[in-house]
């Protein structure tokens, strides 16, 4: 009696399989099918990054090589007040980015470490962008960027 009770059906009739080999080729089946539709997708993600538009010299139709004077960091410095400015201050980087691949542009949420070094910030920029929303005006740390630039 006591033999009979411990003994379990074998896994392959728990599954409901004849035998274990049909376990192993339905496994090994899964597994490349999820291959094949990873792959797929990756195929499908890089074509759509081949067509993302990007800023192009009309003379070489080769996008421009961006270079940083020695000494400055960004190419950009995107200003902006955060209550009122900081989605479409997020958005026009990505944008840029997405347009001018190698561009480096200072977004705060990104790149800021110490507010207190926000002039420095500013001089280690080739360029300010000032993405004027409301209450910009009002910002004290808006004001800084303005009057160091």
């Amino acid at each position: 009696g006591r033999e009979e009770r411990n003994q379990k059906p074998p896994p392959a009739d728990v599954l409901g399989f004849g035998k274990l080999n049909a376990i192993v080729d339905t496994m090994i089946g899964l597994v490349v099918f999820a291959l094949v539709v990873f792959l797929i997708g990756a195929v499908v993600a890089a074509r759509r990054v081949a067509k993302v538009p990007t800023v192009r010299l009309v003379s070489t139709k080769q996008p421009p090589e961006l270079s940083i004077v020695k000494g400055l960091t960004w190419h950009l410095f995107n200003s902006h007040i955060w209550s009122t400015g900081q989605d479409a201050a997020a958005v026009i980087k990505k944008q840029l980015m997405l347009l001018l691949p190698g561009v480096k542009i200072f977004l705060d949420v990104d790149d800021l470490k110490d507010i207190g070094a926000l002039e420095q910030y500013i001089r280690g920029t080739t360029m300010i962008l000032f993405f004027l929303s409301q209450g910009y005006f009002r910002s004290k740390n808006c004001l800084r960027e303005i009057r160091s630039s």
